[in-house]
């Protein structure tokens, strides 16, 4: 009987140390972080939190953990895999700045039947520089080989950031008052979720990448893989002056928004101060979808919304604006009688 190996199994550990270790050493050359004690190669890695909880009475670590889900699929389909870093990354940050919390370090997880070289290393240099982004540390991750889960190039990608806080000025409903006023930050585009519903419609528009859309100048390739907006950098130094945020993802305005307020509080959204943008008014019109189900899909344009005080809205407004993304104010938190979130 012939000798079975690992790798005729179809798993190559071999190759994948190699990459690994050349990753690892671009990732040093690159990373001047003195923060970051070991990074790439050991079992574990550390990262020196001292000079990040210093200033701080009472430092909470805040972890998230997130994937890209059926994008993915496209991006391979459409052999276009390098914005899916920046997706990852921002799925979990974005949730970090939510409850007040800066991220500090990131550490991916990319799972494939088997490992191609040029695929591995576009999404592993497509993450470091979405950490870049996201002024954080890529200090590690998990590559996996296993072939019968994954087909052909198929593969998963997945990520975990922690940040850290000061308990005393965590964001959250507790936070929110009568009175508040929802503030909403564009979107990208579709970001990361609702990528089912987009790809049945990829197939059934029989779109192509490199086709222009009709309603701008830009490509269905460079429109429906657009990466993820990453609002570190808008919102990192405002965090403090915010009652709650909220991340658009799954599920949408009536999901993610209600996380953000207490439950004797409504959200009241001004219907003329929220127009689908082009592209979600096309997903609409496709998809046969009513606004209800839109707003339970999709992000429709907002990628998070900002809880203030009314003396905080123009300071927050401008901030955000200077930081290159439109803000505009969509409504206000009033008592709630039924729903949470209200139409107006």
């Amino acid at each position: 009987m012939e000798k079975l190996t690992y790798q005729k199994a179809g798993v190559n550990p071999e190759k994948a140390a190699e990459l690994l270790r050349g990753f690892g050493a671009r990732l040093r050359e690159n990373n001047q972080d003195p923060r970051v004690l070991s990074g790439v190669g050991p079992f574990a890695a550390c990262f020196d939190i001292k000079g990040d909880v210093a200033a701080l009475n009472s430092p909470v670590l805040v972890s998230s953990c997130d994937g890209v889900g059926t994008k993915a699929m496209l991006a391979l389909q459409w052999d276009s895999l390098e914005g899916l870093g920046q997706d990852l990354v921002a799925m979990n940050v974005n949730d970090l700045l939510c409850v007040g919390a800066p991220p500090l370090i990131f550490l991916d997880y990319y799972a494939t039947s088997h490992l191609v070289e040029e695929q591995m290393m576009t999404l592993l240099e497509s993450i470091r520089k979405a950490c870049d982004l996201a002024q954080c540390a890529l200090v590690g991750g998990e590559t996996a080989e296993m072939p019968g889960l994954y087909k052909e190039k198929e593969f998963d990608l997945a990520g975990f950031c922690v940040g850290v806080a000061d308990r005393k000025k965590l964001l959250g409903p507790d936070r929110v008052q009568d009175g508040d006023l929802l503030l909403a930050i564009e979107s990208s585009g579709v970001h990361s979720n609702g990528y089912s519903l987009i790809r049945r419609l990829v197939e059934q528009e029989k779109l192509s990448p490199q086709a222009v859309t009709g309603f701008s100048d830009a490509t269905w390739g460079a429109t429906l893989l657009a990466p993820t907006h990453i609002f570190v950098a808008a919102l990192k130094d405002v965090l403090s002056e915010f009652s709650a945020l909220a991340h658009i993802t799954g599920g949408g305005l009536y999901e993610n928004l209600p996380r953000a307020l207490p439950k004797n509080l409504a959200a009241q959204v001004d219907r003329d101060e929220w127009a689908f943008p082009p592209l979600f008014q096309w997903i609409q019109e496709k998809a046969r979808l009513s606004s209800t189900e839109m707003l339970s899909t999709f992000n429709c344009g907002v990628g998070m919304i900002g809880i203030c005080r009314p003396d905080k809205a123009e300071k927050l407004l401008n901030h955000v604006q200077s930081k290159g993304l439109h803000c505009w104010p969509i409504g206000r938190v009033a008592p709630r009688q039924n729903e949470t979130v209200e139409w107006l």
